[in-house]
């Protein structure tokens, strides 16, 4: 009598679960395989990104404007004012340059004195009074004349003869334009002192 089995035989059933493991391992690597890619291109996208970024620090360069500073050398050549030309002051100027005596002066004994009286001006002086002190503290003066006009440049000398009665240190004194008659470029020139002691 024969039997007859039922069902699926084991081998069909190891078979399949052979097939079944083989394709659950493909699948996994397919997937394992599929994420490493995707990995790799995502981290590749940053690198990308940030090449770009040093180009900017080139603009950097563009703080060289402080050669715009020359220009401002430009503004500081300023054009000099002229100086005007003085005026020549067109008046005489009447000055003492000569004051000697003849011999040193002795008590009781007459001298001559001569004193030179230049024109430093720029025009005649006309005619004006001298004069000679023997002494500043005298009441008058020992000699007084009048001097002629004296052309610009010119010098003329005149003289003063006198005695000292008494032996003392005296400061005489001679005066060009002694009435202040002429007008001059410069009146606080006209006199001359000198100290002396006559000798006895």
């Amino acid at each position: 009598m024969t039997k007859h089995t039922s069902g699926f035989s084991p081998v069909i059933i190891i078979i399949t679960i052979v097939i079944l493991i083989i394709l659950v391992s493909g699948g996994a690597y397919f997937l394992g395989f599929s994420k490493k890619g995707a990995g790799s291109t995502t981290t590749g996208t940053p690198t990308e990104s940030i090449a770009p970024s040093p180009t900017t620090t080139a603009t950097g360069t563009t703080t060289a404007s402080p050669t715009t500073k020359p220009t401002g050398t430009a503004t500081a050549t300023a054009t000099p004012t002229p100086t005007p030309t003085p005026t020549p002051d067109n008046r005489a100027d009447l000055t003492i340059t000569g004051y000697s005596f003849n011999h040193a002066p002795v008590m009781g004994e007459p001298f001559t004195l001569t004193v030179t009286i230049k024109n430093q001006g720029n025009s005649a002086s006309g005619d004006f009074f001298w004069e000679w002190w023997a002494t500043i503290t005298a009441p008058t003066y020992a000699c007084r004349a009048v001097v002629s006009s004296i052309a610009a440049g010119a010098e003329r000398t005149v003289p003063c003869t006198y005695t000292y009665g008494g032996w003392a240190n005296y400061t005489t004194r001679a005066i060009a334009d002694a009435d202040n008659g002429v007008d001059e470029s410069n009146e606080g020139n006209n006199t001359y002192s000198q100290n002396l002691i006559p000798e006895h």
